[in-house]
């Protein structure tokens, strides 16, 4: 019962986050929405301005009960603001129920409001709550004429179905997939970031800024997106996000892939991992391929000991994996230069290892004529931005696991 009961609670929460997104999407060029400010969303549009609460029970009938709280807190705002009968944003309930909406007879009356929604016992005590707040019948209508709710409101497929219609009509070049596997979960990681600000100005985003926020490449990625996803989900949005190129070639670049590996560590599973990283991120050989079309990834893994990177390279050795570490000689210095060099093809390489986070910065400086992307996997604490040149893509990529990489190929 518990499982079922934390499993209800959650979908509700995304129900209302994916309501706030139909409420951006559905906005104005200029409206904004306000996550968890008065009410759930807070809709704040020169066309049409409200404050909603969201309620999901998919398993529940129902009962005016309910929603009786929620239309006292809309009342007591009223009533706190002077109860305005000037004033132009509305008071919405957005539920979602099992059955019983024959129960609610719109539209409502005083009278219905009274009994049904402001009227209670605690403590052996009726409260009435239009009497304590001495509103008069006018005053009380004019709320009413503010008030719509919904009891009939889309089911949690049938509005995320909606959501991604509008994430196609508002993005230029979006498609179906696309809503699904890319813009959705970044719609998502978006609003549960505004959510958990402290102070409620950090809570409001504007519909331009919403659409920029969910349309850029930079955003990072939280494990929190990833538990609710799912890993596969998650894996094939990362491989989406950042290493989808259509049907075209994959561009040349400098690929730098910072992988934390701490205990996790497997030499045959990371040695697969770097093999297939190497194939799938390294130019496709021909007979007559240009020197400059050459290119290969480079490598940092970190947390990971001497010994241990010894032991990896001498499993990618046995495999025939051809690379390069920077050292031109045993007992030499590292060679950010050499490193960054082509690979030929007497000497195709397809890995190029970075020994530290110290040596990361000399050798993005060496790399001359390519676009530069350091993506960071990390579990803890995500590479720190003084080890990356200024200008330097840097993308962060938080996982449970040093080879969700390896999740994301396979994807």
């Amino acid at each position: 019962m518990k499982d079922r009961s934390a499993t209800a609670t959650i979908k509700g929460y995304f129900y209302q986050f994916d309501q706030t997104i139909v409420s951006l999407l559905e906005a104005s060029p200029h409206g904004s929405v306000t996550v968890e400010g008065v009410e759930d969303i807070d809709l704040d549009d020169p066309g049409e301005s409200a404050l909603l609460q969201c309620k999901y029970y998919e398993g529940t009938e129902y009962n005016h009960s309910v929603i009786k709280e929620a239309v006292v807190h809309m009342l007591r705002h009223f009533h706190a603001a002077g109860c305005p009968s000037s004033q132009v944003f509305r008071y919405r309930l957005h539920g979602h129920y099992q059955g019983g909406q024959h129960k609610l007879k719109l539209p409502l009356t005083t009278d219905f409001v009274k009994e049904h929604f402001l009227t209670f016992t605690k403590e052996k005590k009726v409260h009435k709550v239009h009497e304590e707040l001495a509103l008069t019948d006018e005053q009380l209508a004019d709320f009413l004429a503010l008030l719509d709710i919904n009891v009939n409101a889309p089911s949690y497929d049938a509005q995320k179905a909606t959501m991604a219609k509008l994430l196609v009509r508002e993005i230029a070049g979006c498609t179906s997939n696309d809503a699904q596997t890319f813009f959705y979960p970044m719609a998502i990681n978006v609003v549960q970031g505004l959510a958990v600000e402290a102070d409620v100005a950090q809570r409001k985003i504007t519909k331009l800024q919403f659409l920029k926020a969910i349309n850029r490449k930079d955003v990072v990625f939280n494990a929190w997106l990833r538990d609710y996803m799912g890993r596969e989900y998650f894996a094939k949005m990362v491989r989406r996000k950042y290493f989808s190129h259509g049907r075209i070639k994959l561009p040349k670049a400098c690929r730098f892939f910072v992988i934390e590996m701490g205990d996790e560590f497997e030499v045959a599973k990371a040695s697969g991992m770097l093999a297939g990283l190497g194939r799938k991120f390294s130019h496709t050989e021909h007979l007559r391929t240009p020197a400059a079309d050459r290119f290969c990834p480079y490598v940092l893994l970190r947390g990971l000991t001497p010994e241990r990177l010894v032991e990896l390279k001498e499993s990618l050795r046995n495999q025939g994996v051809a690379f390069i570490d920077g050292y031109p000689f045993h007992g030499a210095a590292f060679s950010p230069t050499m490193l960054a060099e082509d690979p030929t093809k007497e000497r195709l390489w397809t890995l190029k290892f970075v020994p530290d986070e110290n040596e990361l910065a000399p050798t993005i400086a060496a790399c001359k004529g390519s676009l530069v992307e350091v993506y960071d996997f990390h579990q803890g604490s995500p590479l720190g931005s003084a080890f990356v040149p200024k200008g330097t893509g840097l993308y962060s990529i938080q996982s449970d696991s040093a080879y969700l990489l390896q999740e994301v190929m396979q994807a």
